[in-house]
């Protein structure tokens, strides 16, 4: 049917709705709230978007829906993207830990760097860790998937119908673990490579009391720590992806969607 400008007032509390659930994907998720990407650039994008969207899920709210009312009812929609965008930052934050760890175990957490996308600083094992898990997101269509699982939510949560329950905190528990985990496994050659290293030093300064065993070991925990990370990370390609899929079919799950429908997008 043809619009109108009457139709002007019924559809800005469906546009305001549609508009806030977009905008949490975009404030938290990688990529989508991104700083180097800027903010007039993201505005327009989700704006747009949600033209697109809203007369489809227009018929979900109630005719007499009203501006005002709408507006007290944007929490609950901004907390759906805002699930979706933090899940998927928490696998970055996970490769970032695994970074710093070994930076620390290494000795280079001392010369810590800015991270501009953070805006924050962050050491340079962790922002290798954390942009090469962000160009796998891209390259393997994460982007995609993300927003496939929050056009989907419209219709497992429709609008006005969102509740925070038990299965929101239960699905942040359960990434916080893995992203940590995540970290973990990422960290774990470079840091057993430290700890052996560490006891090999520590005969040598038995054996050979002369050595001054600070001034170099210093300097190979550095070279060890950068060289093991880098093989390390060459051949984490499957992890890094098994656990973006993984939260992605989390997240769907939580939500009440068919996690198999990722096997479309991927």
């Amino acid at each position: 049917m043809p619009w109108s400008l009457l139709d002007i007032p019924l559809a800005l509390p469906v546009y305001a709705l549609v508009l806030f659930r977009l905008t949490g994907l975009m404030i938290a998720a990688p990529v989508f709230g991104s700083r180097a990407i800027p903010l007039r650039i993201r505005g327009a994008v989700v704006m747009t978007v949600a033209a697109m969207i809203f007369p489809l899920v227009r018929h979900q709210a109630p005719s007499d829906l009203t501006l005002p009312a709408a507006l007290a009812a944007v929490v609950g929609e901004l907390l759906v993207g805002l699930t979706i965008g933090l899940s998927l930052a928490l696998l970055v934050t996970g490769a970032e830990v695994g970074g710093l760890m070994v930076s620390q175990q290494g000795g280079i957490a001392l010369g810590e760097v800015f991270d501009p996308s953070q805006d924050q600083e962050s050491t340079t094992v962790g922002q290798v860790y954390g942009i090469t898990l962000m160009l796998l997101f891209l390259l393997a269509g994460g982007h995609r998937a993300a927003m496939a699982a929050l056009l989907d939510t419209f219709e497992a949560v429709p609008l006005l119908r969102f509740q925070m329950d038990e299965s929101v905190v239960v699905l942040f528990t359960e990434l916080l673990t893995s992203a940590f985990i995540l970290g973990i496994r990422i960290a774990a050659p470079a840091l057993i490579a430290l700890f052996l290293a560490g006891l090999a030093m520590g005969f040598l300064s038995r054996t050979m009391p002369q050595l001054n065993i600070l001034s170099v070991g210093f300097t190979l925990r550095v070279l060890l720590a950068l060289g093991v990370a880098g093989l390390a990370l060459a051949q984490c390609e499957g992890l890094l992806l098994d656990a973006v899929w993984d939260t992605l079919a989390a997240v769907r799950e939580s939500f009440g969607l068919d996690p198999g429908r990722l096997q479309l997008v991927h």
